[in-house]
């Protein structure tokens, strides 16, 4: 059994019950250990992502990113260093272990805008730990061929409302796209160190207390790109007012920078035109599991794009007021 192995070759003790699965992110497994030296939380990373070439070379820099996070003392929950290193390989499996953190990501209806600014207010702190001027030119990303991606879903028989969809939103997907690869050519050519992915369901709370977790995913990248995504996606869906500019202002009052142009901030966003083009190629995946996310990823982020748009108005007007 792996994860007895995993207990063997990590010296975390002997299991003393079954694995509990944890609610995690959308790309990797989470699961609680209770052995006999402790509780712990084991992520086996997905094996898809590990073939890439890339990947290791991130995990590393992730790790010296999140050393630095650590040294400032910011609520982070950091992967336990075990035998000099933090990731592991067991028969295969790439893994990191954490002691266990009893807290739980906020659901929809319990955040609110304090929650918010708190979350405003760490980002702020994180982006100012270290920053640097890029001097390579601007490269445009790799073209998203969505007429491509569609056709290619439609040879799947379950995939089948997924590619209709994806074909019924061809032209609202060309054009932000074409319009996040415009705007993206003329933002500051600044970067910062990014958390990547801290949205609700990567920060644990217990009470007032709260850990970011998904670590690994730390890098280098436009922390004001990072800024604007992140207050969408705390701000909720349907977008709340008070709590998109709590965390706005948080930012700001933490020394986070202001944008110099809003709309052109606004229209670059990428994050979820490139997690929908993944997901289209994930639900034609050789494992069953990783097809059912990605088609039900499918649809949920043609929905935050489509919202997007319907939202871009009232999100200029709350920037300018703040």
């Amino acid at each position: 059994m792996l994860i007895r192995k995993i207990c063997d070759t990590l010296s975390l003790g002997t299991l003393l019950e079954a694995p509990t699965v944890l609610h995690g992110g959308y790309t990797h497994r989470m699961l609680a250990l209770t052995t006999s030296t402790g509780r712990y939380a084991v992520k086996l990373l997905n094996p898809d992502i590990m073939q890439r070439e890339t990947a290791l070379p991130n995990y590393r820099r992730a790790e010296a990113l999140e050393a630095l996070l650590e040294a400032e003392g910011l609520p982070i929950l950091s992967a336990r260093t075990i035998n000099g290193r933090k990731l592991h390989c067991v028969e295969g499996q790439y893994v990191y272990v954490f002691d266990y953190f009893d807290g739980h990501a906020l659901r929809e209806d319990e955040i609110t805008p304090a929650h918010c600014a708190r979350m405003g207010d760490v980002l702020a702190r994180i982006h100012q730990l270290d920053r640097r001027n890029c001097p390579e030119p601007f490269t445009q990303p790799d073209p998203i061929d969505w007429q491509r991606l569609a056709e290619d879903l439609l040879t799947d028989a379950q995939a089948r409302t997924e590619a209709l969809l994806l074909q019924d939103s061809l032209a609202l997907l060309q054009r932000v796209t074409a319009a996040a690869d415009a705007a993206q050519a003329h933002l500051p050519r600044v970067q910062t160190i990014c958390h990547n992915d801290m949205d609700a369901k990567n920060v644990l709370w217990q009470e007032d207390q709260f850990r970011i977790i998904d670590l690994e995913c730390l890098g280098w990248a436009d922390p004001l790109q990072e800024m604007i995504d992140l207050a969408v996606s705390w701000g909720g869906w349907p977008l709340n007012e008070a709590r998109f500019t709590a965390f706005v202002r948080a930012y700001y009052i933490a020394g986070g920078d202001r944008p110099a142009d809003a709309a052109l901030l606004l229209d670059s966003r990428r994050n979820h035109i490139d997690w929908l083009a993944y997901n289209a190629v994930r639900a034609l995946g050789k494992d069953a599991q990783e097809r059912a996310m990605g088609r039900s990823q499918i649809v949920e982020t043609i929905g935050k794009i489509a919202e997007d748009q319907r939202n871009r108005e009232r999100i200029l007007r709350w920037m300018t007021n703040l």
